[in-house]
């Protein structure tokens, strides 16, 4: 389920790297052209740029003499000891980004490119995936994140491949350590961004909550014209105060920018909403809009309002009816992501792919929108989860408490995968089953004609695989 790195021709010449880079070129003329930009030496072309990257688990730089050997330029830490033709910088990451950040603001000097920039615990790739098809209705032509290509390597990538015909940009912005989304929103520079919420994620290395609102919250300052959250969320909407953007809300309240007034689920599988455009984004009395919705829960309703909040001040101006319109056509034929509560038909019974990822608030998200689908079909509910991982401290408590959710929402089955969810079945004395792997699970399942399985677990955890088991059973 990796996604790809997107591939660019982004041009430069080896002076103007070096000199957005603030790096030295050795060996090569500064006005040698380079096109494209990449990370990987197996995918880099001739004469284009191989950004050396220092990561945790490998050093790029062992792919130097690989990456010349295609004919490309390579970018490498200084005193590394390489020699030949190079471009020397004290960091290569933060060189990419500077890097994305010349190409766009090149790009944009001719024709301006605004940009949308996407943030938060749970939610973010399907808000942007709403978000690009609203923007692109509206804007025209509109560069989109691939998948979840959402860290500094992502990121700059994407920026990377940002071209003349682009009329918007909708970029989708995580973090796992502290100081990446700042980063990020320098890089980006968004015109509008949009934090859907705070949980805890990656809290291993974030921190408590509050250091992980601090985290999220730097997307909001970072926003040029128009910062927009939840207003159900505290924590983000008390930092919203402080953006020197526009300031914007979404959600159930009363007093939300763009309200969230009701959520009918339909016996199609689809939900049909209502929201209330304030006078924020209509200069005007507030203006109600219908739309229907592929996307399951009240989780993912909240989901479409954020998108439309962030795909209307990106605009920039009041839309007209027609455009309202048009944008509501484009959400409602937004299908779910794979990976992401995808539903999918398995031997009679629906499966709900949740297994890209999984954290406190997307499984409490997730279980409550498979409860609901059950209740609605009047059928049995199974789960199968795997750990959620990097909580640190936090991990023994929150896999309590999905345990007690899980038992709340009344599952006729539980299927666990993985040494916390087993742990925590141990000091529940849960009733559940307990397995090493997705596969070995699948084999376990009791499922009827008709049921629901939601099957759900961090990316490490692979959980495809018990979906992939099924799918080869039938």
């Amino acid at each position: 389920m990796a996604t790809p790195l997107p591939p660019n021709r982004a041009a430069f010449t080896v002076g103007e790297i070096a000199a957005a880079t603030g790096g030295r070129a050795f060996g090569v003329d500064g006005a040698t052209a380079i096109r494209g930009v990449s990370t990987d030496s197996r995918a880099v072309g001739p004469g284009a740029l191989f950004v050396a990257l220092l990561g945790e688990t490998h050093d790029a730089h062992d792919f130097v003499a690989a990456a010349r050997e295609r004919g490309a330029l390579p970018m490498v830490l200084t005193d590394r000891g390489i020699e030949g033709p190079r471009v020397e910088v004290d960091d290569t990451l933060a060189a990419l980004g500077r890097l994305a950040r010349a190409h766009v603001e090149r790009v944009a000097a001719a024709r301006p490119a605004p940009a949308l920039a996407i943030g938060g615990a749970a939610g973010k790739t399907t808000t942007k995936t709403l978000a690009a098809a609203a923007v692109a209705a509206l804007c025209g032509d509109t560069l989109v994140t691939a998948g979840n290509l959402n860290n500094r390597i992502g990121v700059p990538l994407t920026l990377l491949s940002l071209e003349p015909r682009h009329q918007a940009m909708v970029v989708e912005c995580g973090t796992s350590v502290p100081g990446e989304i700042a980063e990020l929103g320098r890089i980006v520079r968004p015109d509008v961004a949009v934090v859907l919420n705070v949980g805890v994620e990656h809290s291993e290395r974030l921190g408590d909550l509050v250091a992980i609102a601090d985290e999220e919250a730097a997307l909001l300052a970072a926003a040029r014209r128009v910062a927009i959250t939840a207003r159900e969320e505290p924590l983000l909407v008390a930092r919203l105060a402080t953006a020197a953007a526009e300031r914007r809300t979404f959600g159930l309240a009363a007093d939300s920018d763009l309200r969230l007034l009701a959520r009918e689920p339909l016996a199609s599988g689809r939900s049909r909403l209502r929201l209330e455009l304030g006078p924020a984004f209509t200069a005007a009395a507030p203006v109600q809009l219908e739309l229907e919705t592929a996307l399951l829960g009240a989780d993912a309703a909240l989901d479409v309002a954020a998108a439309l909040a962030g795909a209307l001040a990106l605009v920039g101006r009041p839309a007209t009816g027609a455009e309202l319109a048009a944008a509501a056509a484009a959400l409602a034929a937004v299908e779910a992501v794979p990976g992401r509560l995808r539903p999918l038909a398995l031997g009679g019974a629906l499966v709900l792919d949740d297994t890209y990822n999984s954290n406190p608030k997307s499984l409490a998200a997730s279980l409550a929108a498979a409860r609901e689908l059950a209740a609605r079909r009047g059928a049995r509910l199974h789960v199968a989860l795997g750990d959620m991982l990097e909580l640190g401290p936090l991990a023994e408590p929150e896999h309590d408490a999905a345990l007690a959710a899980v038992a709340a929402a009344g599952a006729a089955e539980t299927l666990l995968v993985g040494p916390l969810f087993a742990a925590a079945a141990a000091r529940r004395n849960a009733r559940a089953r307990c397995f090493e792997d997705g596969a070995a699970a699948a084999s376990g399942l009791e499922l009827r004609q008709g049921d629901v399985l939601l099957v759900k677990g961090s990316r490490g955890m692979r959980m495809e695989r018990l979906i992939d088991a099924l799918e080869g059973a039938t």
